[in-house]
């Protein structure tokens, strides 16, 4: 089973100051079939893409921003793993945790990871504890510290990532996953560890609010105006 190709896929839009650290935590994992491709659209003078050359297999370059779910969906069309491990560029799976995902991913599988912040800010502690939670009651099923994973034939039975979704693709595409008939899976014994800049930005409270918001709205087909409002986005 732990002979499976991995690939991390992983896209980058100016990501130089966080990107490093994430990167040589996937090259120490200890996964012998493992590849690393980074989706770099960054705008930042070429910074992000010298410091993924070091470390990853395959780059992806485009001139101009595309988006997550594009930049995602690049990445897949590379890939040549079974599992496929979507990752941001400032987070990462703990020590042993592709071997973890390993064990519990097959042809029907979606899943996500507890998450944790990557310093010991208390507001950002209670803040994920709060959102595991609500991954292991089901409340929310989605990605918890930026990272998800799935076998390649349920992204390809999904369809991808969609873009007209974002910022919610990542859980609608657990949703159509769903849909065609995967198991949605939590790794609760290991963590994926991720920034806290945007949460902080924003305020904890603030995100909270908006997830409620949006999962309200989200009932009566309106929660773009949510997205709208909160990320400051132009409704078009």
């Amino acid at each position: 089973m732990n002979n499976k190709r991995v690939s991390v896929i992983m896209p980058a839009y100016n990501e130089s100051k966080y990107i490093e650290k994430s990167l040589k935590m996937y090259k120490s994992q200890d996964c012998s079939s493992l590849e690393i491709i980074v989706v770099d659209n960054s705008t930042d003078d070429g910074k992000t893409f010298k410091i993924a050359k070091k470390y990853a297999d395959k780059i992806i370059s485009f001139p101009y921003p595309i988006g997550l779910s594009n930049a995602r969906n690049e990445g897949a069309k590379a890939a040549t793993g079974e599992i496929f491990i979507f990752s941001d560029a400032d987070s990462y799976v703990e020590q042993g945790g592709i071997k973890k995902i390993l064990q519990i991913t097959d042809e029907n599988t979606v899943g996500t990871l507890s998450g944790r912040g990557d310093n010991g800010n208390i507001r950002g502690k209670i803040f994920f504890r709060f959102k595991n939670l609500i991954h292991w009651l089901r409340i929310y099923q989605g990605v918890g510290g930026g990272v998800l994973f799935c076998h390649r034939k349920v992204y390809f039975n999904a369809g991808g990532f969609d873009s007209k979704k974002e910022p919610a693709e990542l859980f609608n595409f657990v949703k159509n996953a769903k849909n065609s008939g995967a198991k949605y899976k939590v790794l609760f014994n290991c963590y994926a560890t991720t920034s806290l800049r945007r949460y902080e930005e924003k305020g904890y409270f603030n995100v909270i609010l908006s997830w409620i918001k949006w999962r309200i709205c989200s009932f009566l087909a309106k929660e773009n105006k949510v997205f709208i409002n909160y990320f400051n986005l132009k409704d078009k």
